[in-house]
């Protein structure tokens, strides 16, 4: 299947279960995607949708126990990541592929100069002899708009926009070639935001890299990406590009989180909230998963299997009643 694969990042029919108390949580359950070269992929869908588990099983650092990859391929230029020993995927972390961790506060050793940790990371996966690392380190905090003099402060001294900014700099030190954004603004103000994703989309063009992006905020979507899966329940419901699902969202999911959306156009019109909450991972209801929460469900939809249907060139969707025949 490898020699077949000519994109950039290859997931095929991923599933990934975690084991907790006895109970088997399906927290993936069969995502295909594809990611270019050069591209921005986005992944969106609730908190607990099984996004950032994607993500970790991509770089390889799901718990196990109690995760478990239970079948699925994860090609990186025709490479199987999963089939990888330790050894080989301690390299593609950092040099190949790196991640932006979704809280600062919990990336960042708070006993470590930001300098120090950057450093690390260079020393971890280059040649260089310390002060040539502690030069490489001081010119990316400059890249992500840091001074280098504050090279030996701490987490604590910077507020949280910086911080972040201190992780994207660790997340690039490598000039890795894909890098995996999991909600990078999620705990920063609306100005604060709106510089981080300007940061990441200029530093993406100017090293060329490649992104995989996570958010539950279809705001964030619009300005970063060139494709998007929309994730529910560990699965993807919908899939194409921006424009697809911006344009002509078709999955009642997808018109749901829209819907959910205040409209500066509607001034004093109520929002209109998905009804319910979403299924339990460890009990899954029979054939669509938002079947319990659609409107338009039918018998067809709460039984036996919903595939994906390609409506329209190169955008998906898997529903019975809104994808076709």
């Amino acid at each position: 299947m490898a020699e077949n694969n000519k994109e950039f990042l290859s997931v095929k029919n991923l599933e990934v279960i975690y084991t907790q108390a006895k109970k088997i949580v399906h927290a993936v359950n069969g995502v295909s995607f594809d990611l270019p070269k050069g591209s921005t992929f986005g992944l969106v869908g609730e908190t607990g949708a099984g996004k950032t588990t994607i993500a970790k099983a991509i770089l390889g650092i799901l718990p196990v126990p109690p995760a478990k990859v239970q079948s699925g391929e994860i090609f990186l230029e025709g490479e199987d990541l999963l089939k990888k020993p330790e050894e080989e995927m301690l390299n593609v972390r950092g040099g190949k592929i790196a991640m932006i961790f979704q809280d600062p506060m919990t990336a960042l050793n708070p006993l470590m100069t930001v300098g120090d940790q950057i450093l690390e990371v260079l020393l971890l996966h280059n040649n260089y002899d310390k002060q040539e690392g502690m030069k490489k380190a001081g010119e990316m905090l400059e890249t992500v708009g840091i001074p280098a003099e504050r090279y030996g402060e701490y987490p604590h001294q910077f507020s949280g926009g910086m911080k972040q900014r201190v992780v994207i700099a660790m997340a690039l030190a490598c000039d890795p070639e894909l890098l995996l954004a999991d909600e990078p603004t999620t705990a920063l103000d609306v100005t604060i935001q709106a510089q981080v994703l300007d940061l990441i989309n200029d530093l993406k063009v100017k090293f060329g890299t490649s992104m995989l992006l996570i958010t539950h905020d279809l705001g964030v979507i619009a300005q970063t990406c060139d494709n998007v899966a929309v994730i529910y329940a560990g699965q993807i419901v919908e899939m194409g590009t921006k424009e697809d699902i911006f344009d002509h969202p078709t999955h009642p999911y997808t018109n749901g989180l829209f819907d959910s959306l205040p409209n500066m156009t509607s001034a004093g019109e109520m929002l209109k909230p998905i009804t319910g909450m979403p299924p339990d991972p460890t009990n899954l209801p029979s054939g669509c998963s938002f079947s319990p929460r659609c409107p338009y469900a039918t018998d067809a939809c709460r039984s036996g299997d919903v595939p994906m249907k390609e409506i329209a060139p190169g955008h998906f969707c898997a529903c019975h009643v809104k994808g076709g025949k």
